[in-house]
């Protein structure tokens, strides 16, 4: 019996500078009870490894863990629909792992000031020459979803990269995008407006699922194609 208290004792002391709740405001605080509950059961990290924040998103939140990495934490799996791909996704140093509502991962740290547009297109090569597809979130110019380590550049949100869809459902996809003619209007919201909604329901307001592009049968295909074309002669 005395061990344990010991163990508990000591663990109390190490967190009681742990800056867990400190930056888990806001929409963050989801992650809280989560997060708590991976830490108490780690056997490598601990509340008190937390130095900073690296950065988030509308679902997600990196924390700085100093010299042992990096934590990421969010509401998606980040492997949810492939694998992780040494080739160019940032190195994990676990397995993901789900508490509650909530994906973690510990990865290495990556560098984030300098990276260039020459790194973005290295790791578009590679994601590609590896058989996946770009998100709407990633391209040449997109520098914040690339990070360098030990002095390579590697991807960091792995669902930026989706697997992709064969040839066929490839040629209509493109057909569909590049005949469209018509478009249907979506909301423009100013700044203020925008700045509103994520002050009140938080930057995940502002999310847009963007699952992998399927593979389509050849009706379907031809259905779809037939569909812009008739959508064009009528409206265009």
């Amino acid at each position: 019996m005395k061990a344990p208290v010991k163990t508990s004792a000591l663990s109390y002391v190490q967190d009681s500078f742990s800056l867990l709740d400190k930056y888990c405001q806001g929409f963050k605080k989801d992650f809280l009870p989560d997060l708590k509950a991976y830490f108490a059961s780690s056997k490598n990290l601990k509340e008190s490894d937390i130095k900073g924040v690296l950065g988030h998103g509308g679902l997600s939140i990196v924390f700085d863990l100093g010299e042992k990495g990096a934590l990421k934490c969010s509401l998606e799996n980040p492997l949810e629909y492939r694998k992780h791909n040494p080739a160019f996704d940032i190195p994990f140093l676990a397995p993901v792992e789900k508490r509650n509502k909530t994906y973690i991962v510990h990865t290495v740290k990556a560098g984030t000031e300098n990276v260039t547009i020459e790194d973005c297109k290295d790791v578009i090569r590679r994601i590609k020459e590896s058989g996946f597809e770009l998100s709407r979130d990633l391209d040449e110019y997109n520098v914040n979803q690339v990070g360098i380590f030990e002095g390579k550049s590697y991807l960091l949100d792995s669902r930026c990269a989706m697997p992709r869809p064969n040839a066929f459902s490839r040629f209509v996809y493109d057909f569909c995008n590049t005949r469209r003619r018509v478009f249907k209007a979506q909301p423009i919201l100013s700044l203020e407006e925008e700045c509103k909604l994520v002050e009140k329901f938080g930057p995940q307001i502002l999310y847009i699922d963007e699952p992998p592009r399927k593979n389509l049968g050849f009706l379907e295909g031809v259905s779809k194609m037939w569909g812009i074309i008739r959508e064009n002669i009528k409206y265009g």
